[in-house]
């Protein structure tokens, strides 16, 4: 939950913050209210870093979806550059394989956004969730080991899933 306690009432500090901003350069646009809220956000981990303000939730909860995002994009970019130099390629790199990766996730919404990120990141495809829940079948177009594969599934997408859903 976003908003509970202490961290309600950073987030709220947060969007007065990057209203504020907003009023002062005289234009309420997206792109006055996402810097005003950017601005705002820094001046609140600031805040909490130096102690003047308790800690939040929020505060951390931002920078872990900031982190998966991160991760997120540059397995994208990483994945459309290997299958682009694969196909543009004469040699033939895939060593395609389905793997059975046991799951820490175990409500529907960690599962869900795993498998997203598994389905959205090209070379990978999640095909299906065993009935309780604790395997997921992933299909990799590149497989070293399936202990790699496995590895790269869990200590990458799943614990930055469970970090901001956890």
């Amino acid at each position: 939950m976003l908003c509970s306690g202490k961290g309600c009432s950073v987030l709220l500090a947060n969007v007065l913050l990057a209203l504020v901003w907003a009023a002062l350069q005289g234009e309420f646009s997206l792109a006055t209210l996402v810097t005003g809220h950017v601005l705002g956000y820094l001046i609140l981990l600031a805040l909490v870093r130096g102690r003047v303000l308790p800690h939040s939730p929020y505060i951390g909860r931002v920078h872990r979806v900031v982190g998966l995002a991160t991760y997120f994009l540059r397995e994208l970019v990483r994945a459309n550059l290997r299958l682009a130099l694969d196909v543009a390629t004469p040699r033939y790199q895939m060593k395609p394989g389905i793997i059975a990766v046991p799951l820490d996730a175990t409500r529907d919404g960690e599962i869900l956004l795993l498998s997203m990120l598994i389905n959205t990141t090209p070379g990978s495809v999640a095909l299906d969730v065993s009935p309780d829940r604790k395997i997921l079948y992933v299909h990799v177009m590149y497989m070293t080991t399936p202990d790699a594969a496995r590895n790269e599934i869990k200590s990458g997408f799943e614990r930055r899933v469970l970090d901001v859903l956890g």
